[in-house]
């Protein structure tokens, strides 16, 4: 019987050899060595095991696995302060199957309606942007689906459930500091009056009245669990309040996902926040949101204190925070990481 057991594992285990020798490397993927997102028709990986993430900005990020390609939040324009992507909505319509958004702030979400409108690509969202998205009358409404925690989604080969999640409460305090330091160590001069009128334009296209902006923290940020047919798990949130009970009944029974698209914003008060997450989800390889987008201060917050609090709770996470549109190639089934370019 042993001898019987072991000879079957072998046999399991050099067919996955076999099947991935049929496939380039990770390091040989051409998804893996391209900076042109798939949306934008880049390429796709062409081994069926390989997913492929590219940060795009704020909580902005591109997932690509087999044909699929779908985005985590929806803006793709930028503001005039943001690191430039070299991005327009008009290139991200190439191929384009899932948008999924987290919750109604802008940034988040002001080009859902674009590419809702110019693709037949599925648009799920929060309540709020589900309300403003709708109202534009530019996405059919057999695209768009609103989701409020519970609710189940499917692509070929993925199913995403959707979670409540809470959004981040940063204190206004710390955010006058913040706002004071970054403006004291600017090397930047003002915006433009184009600038400041593109800023404008899109700060303004996502309206929030009192009431929606307090529901927004408790009732309408919306996280997205990932399950792949083959069992590989990724979950993804766009801000980063306390953890809901939502979010810690999707791990009964788990005992970690593969991959973690965690929120990571505020500086010292950060990493308490994400450690939260990452106890719970207990990542293979987790990457950062919202961690960028301060006015006139670096592209990314600092990973160091993050990557020791990780070390010190005895974690295995990989934290990998990459640049706008670099490939981060993962193999579903060996979980093989690599970061392009």
């Amino acid at each position: 019987m042993r001898v019987a057991v072991a000879a079957l594992i072998a046999l399991l285990l050099s067919s996955v050899v076999i099947a991935q020798a049929k496939y380039p490397a990770l390091e040989q993927e051409p998804a893996c060595q391209s900076l042109v997102p798939a949306a934008a028709g880049g390429p796709l990986p062409q081994n069926p095991d390989v997913v492929v993430f590219r940060f795009l900005g704020v909580s902005n990020y591109e997932m690509a696995y087999r044909d699929q390609v779908v985005l985590l939040d929806a803006a793709i324009d930028e503001l005039a302060w943001w690191q430039p992507t070299g991005l327009k909505p008009a290139d991200m319509t190439k191929h384009l199957n899932a948008v999924f958004v987290g919750h109604a702030h802008g940034e988040h979400v002001w080009d859902a309606p674009y590419l809702g409108e110019h693709t037949k690509a599925l648009i799920v969202t929060d309540p709020i942007s589900y309300r403003w998205v709708r109202g534009t009358g530019q996405v059919p409404e057999e695209q768009l689906k609103q989701a409020k925690g519970g609710e189940t989604f499917k692509l070929p080969g993925i199913t995403v459930k959707a979670i409540l999640a809470h959004h981040n409460i940063v204190p206004n305090d710390y955010l006058a500091k913040d706002r004071a330091a970054a403006a004291a160590v600017s090397l930047k001069g003002p915006e433009t009056k184009e600038e400041q009128a593109h800023d404008r334009r899109l700060g303004g296209m996502v309206p929030l009245d009192a009431e929606e902006r307090a529901s927004l923290i408790t009732e309408n940020t919306i996280g997205y669990f990932f399950t792949f047919d083959n069992g590989f798990t990724m979950f993804y949130t766009d801000s980063g309040g306390p953890t809901t009970e939502a979010e810690r009944e999707s791990m009964f029974g788990k005992k970690n996902i593969d991959v973690g698209l965690l929120p990571y914003y505020g500086l010292e008060i950060a990493p308490p926040i994400t450690m939260e997450y990452l106890k719970m989800f207990k990542p293979l390889v987790m990457m950062p949101t919202h961690h960028d987008g301060h006015r006139n201060r670096m592209l990314d917050m600092p990973i160091g204190p993050l990557a020791l609090d990780t070390r010190e709770a005895g974690l295995a996470t990989k934290i990998i925070a990459p640049l706008v549109k670099s490939p981060v190639c993962m193999n579903t089934v060996t979980k093989e990481v690599y970061v392009g370019l």
